[in-house]
């Protein structure tokens, strides 16, 4: 009895789409392949395939859709050198095995073969309590479906207006300018995350801000600041929305280390993680929240 659980992220924005999915060794990548297009927001219209790591067309190995590779003559490969197989038939468990994935390992999934929406699949756990032929299965998510047919050029939305409203510049801010922000009505807490010292003083990629309803978790990206959670704090006291917000950034140190180790090869462990969580830690005991 195995089961598996991917997390499937948008490469173009691995942050702020992706969907956890578990699925049973003897479920096809054909109907793992159906899920995933489903939970993202995308039609069953063209071709697409699986392949190792992220190398996409690159890949020594491809799971092809089932037609395409039925159409190849006597299952010929698409480029020299490469193993293909069919989607169809061939389950995850075989899948797992011929490519001797462990977790946190990644495969690929490309689909469309024009407009290449890409997406990678990192191993998250081996589940062996479940059973073989569980169907696969959303259970976690994060991001609003793609737009698979929207006009080329479309912007990604923008920050809410909330946020937009602190001005915050395109890149790291100075720290002291975060903790000023402390000082406006609206804004309960501000928890810097990522300082780094610069020749100008210290500077912040990574903060979490809390308003009385609602906090965030951002980070500094090429793209400008992006918001990795999103915490509704409704329903929520003072002090439960900043511990929210706080297991959110500390499951955010866990994810980067799993993501760092899986591109690197190299191992981060829980030591790794504890050493991202210490400025969390020394942010929280400064304001009286030691105890988060």
């Amino acid at each position: 009895m195995t089961a598996y659980r991917f997390r499937v992220k948008f490469d173009s924005d691995p942050t702020s789409l992706w969907r956890d999915i578990v699925v049973g060794a003897d479920r096809t990548l054909d109907e793992f392949q159906a899920t995933i297009n489903a939970a993202m927001g995308l039609d069953q219209d063209h071709l697409w395939f699986f392949g190792i790591d992220e190398d996409y067309w690159d890949s020594d190995v491809k799971y092809q859709r089932p037609e395409e590779y039925e159409d190849l003559p006597s299952g010929q490969p698409m480029r020299f050198g490469e193993e293909t197989y069919t989607a169809g038939t061939t389950t995850v468990g075989e899948m797992v095995a011929q490519l001797g994935l462990d977790q946190y390992d990644r495969i690929c999934y490309l689909f469309d073969y024009g407009d290449e929406w890409r997406f990678y699949a990192i191993l998250k756990e081996i589940i062996d309590d479940d059973p073989d032929d569980r169907a696969p299965e959303v259970v976690e998510e994060k991001g609003e479906q793609v737009d698979q047919y929207a006009p080329m050029g479309k912007e990604g939305p923008l920050l809410p207006e909330r946020l937009r409203k602190l001005d915050l510049p395109e890149t790291a801010i100075p720290t002291a300018d975060l903790r000023a922000l402390e000082e406006r009505d609206d804004v309960a807490h501000v928890i810097v995350l990522l300082s780094i010292e610069t020749g100008f003083g210290a500077v912040s990629e990574r903060f979490m801000i809390q308003f009385d309803d609602v906090g965030y978790l951002l980070e500094n990206s090429p793209q400008g600041w992006e918001i990795i959670e999103e915490v509704d704090g409704e329903d929520k006291t003072e002090e439960e929305l900043l511990s929210a917000l706080a297991s959110a950034a500390r499951e955010w140190h866990a994810e980067i280390a799993e993501i760092a180790s899986a591109a690197s090869g190299q191992v981060f462990d829980d030591e790794t993680v504890e050493a991202m969580n210490i400025e969390l830690n020394q942010e929280l005991e400064r304001k009286g929240y030691g105890h988060l």
